[in-house]
């Protein structure tokens, strides 16, 4: 599905019905190189974490995942500095 939706003159954009009874109400924006996406936020977010991002999280526990997202924080952190 695909629909066209416009930012009001305060910043806001109204998510189609369809799609928000489909995904919900909360989303994460996520700003990349050439585009945002809306990625829909559930109930449990690890388990929203999970769909967003396949199995690449697949048999590792709530405190690897908490330490490698830390880990790459610092890291990326490190690199905007020294850029």
């Amino acid at each position: 599905m695909s629909k066209t939706a416009e930012a009001d003159d305060r910043g806001r954009i109204v998510i189609p019905h369809e799609i928000r009874e489909k995904h919900g109400d909360r989303y994460r924006v996520v700003e990349l190189k050439d585009r945002i996406e809306l990625i829909p936020l559930k109930e449990d977010p690890i388990e929203g974490l999970r769909d967003a991002v396949g199995d690449a999280f697949d048999e590792k526990s709530i405190e690897e995942i908490k330490r490698e997202s830390r880990e790459s924080a610092q890291e990326n952190a490190i690199n905007e500095v020294s850029e």
